[in-house]
């Protein structure tokens, strides 16, 4: 994510050799297959058929609360900048609010389960004070968000007490690439609690649709928020979580709310992955995925899938339409994230109610950027990292150490290239995920594989490995990265890396770190060990 996305030709795309982050071989038409989109094992499956679409809609999905299901669609409530600022105050605090008709109580920003939704614009300033009154510590992430790591910016080393008021700013620069991000808690050993409990939203830079042809720059847009939780005597379960637990599958909250659309209208899906733990492995009925960025970059070839796996934290921007009228589904199919792992039973998540008058077709885009200059850069430094874990003792590891909270594990020099080896030795997929800096993956289990563009979150295949190239630009400072399964990264799975201007470590980042140990040395002592 080093510079703002330019609209190229198709042409010019075709000579891409560098694709999507999960993709592994092509289709006719450059269409990556579907059943290997963001590391869906098995072969691809045919989007049912409208009459097995309305069949499906008529069941209610199964969830592990008294809910209402089929309500109308509501996106989450929005926060938009105004001349360049967004200012808004999070009074992080345990509370009742409603999901999908029930009151239940977890912990909220604002309020409700699904924390507002942020848009702002490229070179934007957001600006939240936050008060914490949850009893625990707490801070604030803008996950995938090209922004500085420190100070009072994305600095997830920072403590923020309870009891505290904490001034948070994010200066986005003026090229960071449009699309859909999102925010979350991020206190080392509170990640899933808080998370689960209810702490992230969505945040949405704007100019995608921008660079889209001018016929689709209008085309409706929906936030589909994925976010589950599991309740016990009316509040969202936050100890001893079991994500392979049955739990219930919400879209901004609802459980199968209904979007209306019309026939064959183009409409934009937001899809993010904003839960603590589980993964979704999504289909639409009647229709395909086109992918038009990936973790908020901008795809250099538009693919088509009819499957897409989201890891927690994963984001696609998709384009899609329904040619004929029709009750249709977007469900999650079974999925397994190892022997290991858990396993996810299918679900339907949304139903689309498809009327009216069809309009006329319009052409789908073919590129939305130019090709990520890591396919070319210039490698300065190789590094081998190794996943692992402890079945029997709940332990996760990196290079066969858990998470060290005083001391910084990686340096690197900012301006420099790196290429990473990333091998999993467990026996179920790891999300790997880095802050401020996006990452091309070029090689799955040691076999090329063409990416259509950078991301900030890729499934490690469980006894896999996963090989990407990172550019540490502009923001130096100390930040981390881990397992997107924050349960595994509160119990091990995370590591502090450190981006100096000569390479070396910096004095500052050792005391932004005895400060935070200091703040919280008993909750440090205990997750970093591992216990």
């Amino acid at each position: 994510m080093r510079t703002r996305a330019l609209i190229i030709t198709g042409a010019v795309a075709a000579l891409v050799v560098l694709v999507g982050a999960f993709v592994i071989g092509l289709g006719q038409n450059g269409t990556p297959p579907a059943a290997v989109a963001a590391g869906t094992p098995g072969s691809p499956s045919g989007s049912p058929s409208s009459s097995q679409g309305a069949a499906a809609a008529e069941a209610p999905v199964q969830a592990t609360f008294k809910t209402e299901q089929r309500r109308p669609f509501e996106a989450p409530a929005e926060l938009r900048s105004a001349n360049g600022l967004l200012r808004t105050a999070f009074t992080v605090e345990p509370t009742t609010f409603t999901v999908a008709g029930a009151k239940v109580r977890g912990y909220a920003y604002q309020g409700q389960y699904i924390g507002p939704t942020l848009r702002v614009h490229p070179g934007d300033t957001v600006r939240i004070d936050l008060t914490n009154r949850l009893g625990e510590p707490t801070n604030l992430h803008g996950h995938g968000m090209f922004m500085s790591p420190i100070g009072i910016s994305d600095n997830v080393l920072r403590v923020m007490k309870s009891g505290t008021f904490n001034h948070i700013e994010w200066k986005l620069p003026s090229d960071i690439d449009p699309g859909t991000y999102w925010y979350h808690s991020h206190l080392h050993g509170l990640v899933e609690k808080q998370i689960f409990a209810g702490l992230s939203g969505v945040l949405i830079v704007e100019g995608l649709e921008e660079l889209l042809p001018p016929a689709l720059q209008t085309v409706p847009q929906s936030v589909v928020a994925l976010k589950d939780l599991q309740v016990k005597d009316g509040a969202i379960v936050t100890s001893n979580i079991d994500s392979s637990a049955p739990t219930t599958r919400t879209v901004n909250g609802q459980v199968d709310p209904v979007l209306s659309v019309q026939t064959n209208q183009t409409q934009m899906l937001r899809l993010a992955n904003i839960g603590a733990d589980i993964w979704y492995r999504l289909r639409l009925s009647g229709s395909q995925f086109r992918v038009i960025a990936e973790d908020a970059n901008p795809v250099a070839q538009v693919w088509t899938a009819d499957e897409l796996v989201l890891p927690p934290g994963k984001r696609f921007d998709v384009l899609v339409r329904w040619p004929q009228p029709g009750a249709q589904t977007l469900e999650t199919l079974p999925y397994s994230t190892g022997a290991d792992g858990d396993n996810y039973p299918q679900r339907r998540l949304l139903t689309v109610q498809v009327s009216g008058a069809a309009l006329p077709d319009i052409s789908w885009p073919t590129s939305m950027a130019p090709p990520s200059p890591l396919a070319t850069d210039h490698v300065d430094r190789v590094r081998h990292l190794v996943f692992g874990e402890n079945t029997k003792t709940n332990q996760f590891y990196i290079n066969g150490k858990q998470f060290d909270p005083t001391h910084v594990n990686f340096v690197a020099k900012l301006g420099t290239t790196e290429e990473w080896i990333i091998r999993n030795v467990s026996r179920e997929e790891h999300p790997f995920h880095i802050h401020v800096n996006d990452f091309l993956v070029t090689a799955v289990n040691g076999k090329p594989v063409q990416s259509f563009s950078e991301q900030d979150t890729v499934p490690l295949p469980w006894h896999g490995e996963v090989r990407i190239r990172m550019h540490f630009n502009r923001f130096v400072g100390a930040t981390v990265f881990h397992c997107h399964i924050v349960a595994h990264e509160d119990n091990g799975m995370m590591r502090i890396i450190d981006i100096t201007k000569d390479g070396l470590p910096a004095k500052a980042t050792q005391q932004t770190l005895d400060k935070m140990n200091r703040d919280m040395p008993s909750h440090h002592a205990m997750h970093g060990a591992g216990h």
